[in-house]
């Protein structure tokens, strides 16, 4: 995210006699530390726009601060990560509106022709779910072991046909369970199912239904929010700085 404040700078600059080494000090401090407030400002505006959201998702924003060869500050989503979607990919549609992007669970599913292409997955009232409201990892992984939807390499944590039947069968402290794909009676939405044994007859829990599309409206400004702090915070980081630049002077 980028905000051009080269008029800014020449504005505050033009009353005083500081040198060229100075007015680049103070503007490579000004721009990094502006965009630092951003990006506590876009942090605060998740807090405000999410409900309840993850402490990966707030730590997403960074800064790529500015130096004495490159006089420019960024406030970017971070767009890699090892074993989750990227920030920058899954806040996206919320930022610009649309379709959301595929969850890897999501694209495991549909490789072993559990899910149809063409769908997304969304939290039944049978899924577990976590502090943050999100469908419970734990119950994810297990779905992916119960479908054999890991990967080759991961190959041990699919489940075996005892593992199946062990779920089933269930123990002293848990009812046994097994998951099925489908819309059962013809009425339900088609998803993932969880078939829950009694000692008289089975329940059917929804855990996971398959909707066409997940589109989100826009709810996230994140460009607004970037200008808005610098708008507000820049002229007074640039004074503060300059000041700091000519007491230091040589």
């Amino acid at each position: 995210m980028g905000v051009d404040v080269r008029e800014a700078i020449a504005s505050l600059t033009a009353l005083t006699d500081a040198k060229a080494k100075q007015v680049n000090f103070a503007t490579r401090v000004a721009l990094t530390r502006t965009a630092q407030l951003a990006a506590k400002a876009e942090v605060k505006e998740m807090r405000d726009v999410f409900r309840n959201p993850t402490p990966y998702t707030l730590s997403s924003v960074y800064v790529k601060p500015a130096t004495a060869h490159r006089l420019e500050a960024t406030v970017m989503l971070k767009d890699e990560a090892t074993k989750a979607v990227p920030a920058a990919k899954f806040l996206r549609a919320q930022i610009d509106g649309g379709q959301r992007v595929q969850k890897r669970f999501e694209r495991a599913l549909q490789a072993v022709g559990a899910m149809p292409a063409g769908y997304r997955a969304v939290p039944g009232s049978g899924a577990r779910k976590d502090a943050y409201g999100n469908m419970s990892s734990g119950q994810i992984v297990q779905i992916l072991a119960f479908f054999r939807a890991f990967p080759e390499m991961g190959y041990k944590a699919n489940m075996t046909d005892k593992g199946r039947a062990r779920l089933a069968r269930g123990s002293k402290r848990q009812q046994g369970y097994t998951y099925f794909v489908g819309h059962p009676g013809d009425r339900l939405p088609l998803g993932i199912y969880q078939r829950v044994a009694f000692a008289r007859g089975t329940a059917v829990r929804p855990v996971l239904l398959f909707v066409r599309s997940a589109v989100y409206q826009e709810r996230f400004d994140f460009k607004y929010v970037a200008e808005l702090a610098t708008a507000n915070e820049f002229a007074n980081e640039f004074a503060k700085a300059l000041v700091e630049a000519e007491r230091t002077a040589r």
